[in-house]
């Protein structure tokens, strides 16, 4: 049995907290996955950005689990946030809990179902035989909080000055730009499951001769902090507009960050890695698509046609009525 969360339910979410899986990185990197907090802020306020569903099996062999969707308001695109767990969704019940977050997430107005994993991960392969594509994958870079940061010589040590003067926090006025870098870099089929960046209002950004070259999307939690990059194929010294970048983060020395590094943007990889950033695994961007497109013709009246009635330009001649033509009906 498949239903929404309830207050019976909060010794097996408080079971399944750690053991479950957050499939929204941002979210488990920078801020945790929450599913507590959320299934209870979900219970209260049924028309919140949060659902959570549990399935109860009847059978004795499966495990009873839970999963959890993020959605805003106006939102092309839901986020699975949390699953618990982790075996469970190999199994039929929690198949089925998943196609009822699909239907969750449908029902509120998205068009996808976004969920970010490993790709080495047994839940990849219960993904894709639930219906989830790739769109994208993505390989996201850790640098440990450290005090002198000596695994990162010319992010801080060195410091480059003139790299560091080229970003400035951005403002209202950069949405325009930001928006444009995002439409010409990122690909198309991706931007239908990453939402244009500018979100939080406290990113970086890098112009040049009076054009955007570069912005970092930067997201702040009690955790860490995430950095989603975008730099334009015309950005001079890349490699040193990452180093610069990390002067203008402070804060970073309490918390770990991480960059989010899309496969668009591959050639970052090697000068993360000499920033003292350690790797982590590949992800795959996996999207169910929970909305098919249409295409029929609308069919409307046209007011013009068949709201009034057509006026004559020109005055009718009754025929019958008229005096015969002069010369004609005359005898000789």
């Amino acid at each position: 049995m498949i239903r929404p969360f309830d207050w019976r339910d909060l010794s097996l979410l408080h079971r399944l907290r750690d053991r479950g899986l957050c499939l929204d990185s941002q979210q488990a990197l920078s801020r945790g996955p929450q599913a507590l907090t959320n299934a209870l802020l979900g219970a209260f306020s049924p028309a919140g950005s949060a659902c959570t569903l549990v399935a109860r099996p009847g059978d004795k062999g499966e495990t009873a689990a839970v999963g959890q969707i993020l959605h805003r308001n106006g939102d092309p695109l839901s986020r699975l946030i949390f699953f618990g767990p982790e075996e469970a969704m190999a199994q039929s019940s929690g198949a089925s809990l998943l196609e009822a977050l699909c239907q969750a997430a449908g029902a509120r107005g998205a068009r996808n179902l976004v969920a970010e994993v490993d790709e080495e991960s047994p839940v990849f392969q219960s993904l894709r035989r639930s219906g989830f594509a790739i769109y994208a994958r993505q390989r996201i870079w850790r640098l440990c909080p450290s005090e002198d940061r000596r695994a990162a010589p010319r992010a801080i040590a060195s410091g480059d000055q003139d790299a560091a003067a080229m970003w400035r926090p951005e403002s209202s006025a950069d949405s325009p730009a930001t928006r444009l870098l995002y439409t010409n870099l990122v690909p198309v089929l991706v931007q239908q499951i990453e939402p244009p960046p500018g979100r939080s209002g406290h990113g970086l950004a890098h112009w040049r001769e009076g054009e955007l070259l570069g912005y970092l999307d930067i997201e702040r939690g009690p955790l860490g902090i995430w950095i989603q990059p975008y730099f334009h194929p015309a950005a001079e010294r890349p490699e040193d507009l990452l180093a610069g970048s990390m002067r203008h983060l402070g804060d970073s020395r309490n918390r770990p960050l991480y960059m989010c590094v899309r496969s668009y943007q591959g050639w970052m990889n090697d000068p993360l890695e000499q920033l003292g950033f350690e790797t982590g695994p590949s992800q795959a961007v996996m999207v169910k698509r929970l909305a098919v497109l249409l295409r029929r013709p609308a069919l409307a009246s046209l007011p013009a046609l068949e709201a009034t009635r057509p006026e004559p330009t020109a005055p009718f001649a009754h025929l019958d009525n008229q005096p015969p033509a002069s010369g004609t009906g005359r005898q000789p």
